[in-house]
């Protein structure tokens, strides 16, 4: 046999001693053989499944052998059933009255095993080829279901990553345009500074000091810039980071205030300017001075400024001179109108105070849009070098 999977073959025949003939014929096949005994009992198991081959008698009491045909033959599901009718008196009208029905084939009564065995087999292997085909269409399409969910699958996950990757180049372009940005202005901001420290009234020596210092200020200011991804850092971190060697002559209060990417580094300059000048000329030159720094945020109407205070007491008396000659007061200036403010600088013989004024809005991450406070930076240094003394 082709295949290991047992087909049903339906008898019908009225005389119970048949069937039993019929069973042992075919009990080599090893099939399942299911026997009734009319035409009506036959229909309603043609109802339940599929049949490989119906045996038939022709001549049965109540419902014949040819009116059981003709029904079985008006059912859409057993329209194609294969049936072979079994009888004793075979002339050629009653064949090709069977024939006409639908029949595939006669046997004449008493049936020869061999002959029945032979013929039946044909058709079980014939409906065991077609479960078989049926079966492998069934497979053939649920694996072309799985392959077309996985490549509807894969597809999705196709344009997520396609979408994912064009995402990840617009933010790689932006960060380029961005980083191009700020390396100009950068570049720009340190040749401001080196211009102006650079001066031909200083010696190599002094302008050397004081540029390796101005660009370690802007230095730690960028330090604080890389631990927050470039979103800004507050103002507390600024001056703590430059002041770091005088923490008990110095006294911080204030509330927190987050600044710009461009306005952290504005703000490290100016305080480095303004430690450097206390440190050679003012409060902390000696070892009684103090310095005071304060911020605060105040609304005027509909927009909030910050209000930044240094102020110096104890240290040597101020003069104008002094100050003139040792603190890079142009320096500072200019980097105060980069943030939109100029600072005031306020010379009393207790003590040297500085003011700055800034609007919160220009100075807050949210409004550091491509580094442009950073061009403002680098734009106001390029002022007059020779103006500044430090």
């Amino acid at each position: 046999m082709r295949s290991s999977k047992r087909v049903d073959i339906l008898i019908v025949d009225d005389l119970p001693e048949k069937h039993l003939v019929y069973r042992a014929s075919l009990e080599e096949l090893d099939q399942n053989i299911v026997s009734v005994t009319s035409g009506e009992d036959a229909l309603q198991k043609l109802l339940e499944r599929d049949f490989a081959v119906v045996l038939l008698d022709v001549n049965m009491p109540g419902m014949s052998g040819h009116e059981t045909a003709k029904l079985i033959r008006q059912r859409r599901r057993s329209r194609h059933t294969p049936i072979i009718f079994v009888t004793a008196f075979a002339d050629e009208a009653q064949a090709a009255e069977g024939y006409a029905l639908g029949a595939v084939d006669y046997i004449l009564s008493p049936v020869v095993p061999e002959i029945l065995r032979a013929k039946v087999k044909v058709f079980v292997e014939l409906e065991q080829m077609r479960v078989e085909l049926a079966d492998s269409h069934a497979s053939l399409e649920q694996r072309v279901e799985e392959r077309t969910a996985e490549l509807a699958q894969s597809a999705g996950r196709l344009e997520q990553e396609v979408s994912e990757r064009k995402r990840a180049e617009e933010r790689l372009t932006i960060l380029v345009r961005e980083l191009s940005h700020r390396v100009k202005n950068m570049l720009a901001v340190l040749q401001s500074i080196a211009t102006r420290t650079l001066i031909p009234s200083r010696s190599a020596e002094e302008a050397s000091e004081i540029l390796v210092g101005r660009l370690h200020a802007l230095g730690r200011a960028h330090e604080l810039l890389i631990e927050a991804s470039w979103s800004g850092a507050a103002l507390k971190n600024i001056v703590d980071a430059e002041l770091a060697g005088f923490t008990e002559r110095v006294h911080l209060q204030g509330p927190e205030v987050r600044l710009s990417a461009s306005a952290v580094q504005t703000f490290a300059l100016i305080v480095h300017e303004l430690l450097t000048n206390a440190a050679k000329y003012g409060a902390l030159s000696n070892s009684k001075g103090e310095v005071g720094v304060h911020w605060s945020v105040a609304s005027e109407g509909a927009r909030s400024y910050l209000e930044f205070q240094w102020k110096e007491r104890g240290g040597p008396p101020v003069t104008s001179n002094g100050v003139s000659k040792g603190f890079g007061f142009s320096l500072i200036s200019a980097m105060g109108q980069s943030l939109t403010s100029a600072p005031n600088i306020d010379l009393r013989p207790e003590g040297l105070s500085c003011s700055i004024k800034v609007p919160l809005e220009t100075i807050t991450p949210a409004m550091d849009s491509q580094f442009h406070s950073q061009a403002a930076l680098a734009k106001a240094l390029q002022g007059d070098p020779g103006a500044a003394a430090q």
